[in-house]
């Protein structure tokens, strides 16, 4: 009965992780970033790699820099965090970015040194199976159309 036991553990833990699933890892940058590439995106040429990798990515068409924090001398990274600005929201209302950080919880939203409405988050990606760190880029994604919609829809953007 043990055997039997024992048996379909090991059967039910190979087909929840499947062969093909290939994980995330950002103790070297430069692997990431190509992870990154063979997902489809096209991440900008890695900046400081020495210290905080970072670079440049396009999340359903909107910006967004990637930095790869918690390293030691650029390596054996910890998490991952993403930033994107709105330069065409320019010194959005304090209660109004309350309102935002409230409602988008995984989310914190400011004003940066521009003035410009920004959105950032910070993500423990290492190990995660590529399609869950691809989630995270699509709520990614759906959370900077929410925002902007809310800005655009409270007359927060710079008149053209």
């Amino acid at each position: 009965m043990r055997f039997f036991i024992a048996a379909a553990a090991a059967a039910l833990l190979a087909s929840a992780t499947p062969a093909h699933a290939q994980s995330v890892s950002i103790k070297d940058p430069k692997l990431f970033w190509n992870q990154l590439k063979t997902m489809g995106y096209v991440p900008t040429p890695i900046l400081t790699p020495d210290t905080i990798p970072e670079f440049d990515i396009e999340i359903d068409d909107f910006a967004t820099t990637v930095r790869l924090q918690g390293c030691t001398a650029g390596k054996d990274c910890k998490y991952m965090t993403m930033v994107a600005s709105y330069t065409d929201v320019p010194n959005a209302p304090a209660t109004w970015l309350q309102q935002m950080n409230d409602e988008f919880d995984l989310l914190r939203v400011g004003i940066n040194d521009e003035g410009h409405l920004y959105m950032f988050g910070a993500y423990v990606i290492e190990g995660l199976p590529q399609r869950e760190l691809k989630r995270i880029f699509d709520y990614w994604a759906a959370d900077t159309a929410a925002i902007g919609q809310e800005a655009i829809d409270n007359g927060y953007t710079a008149k053209k």
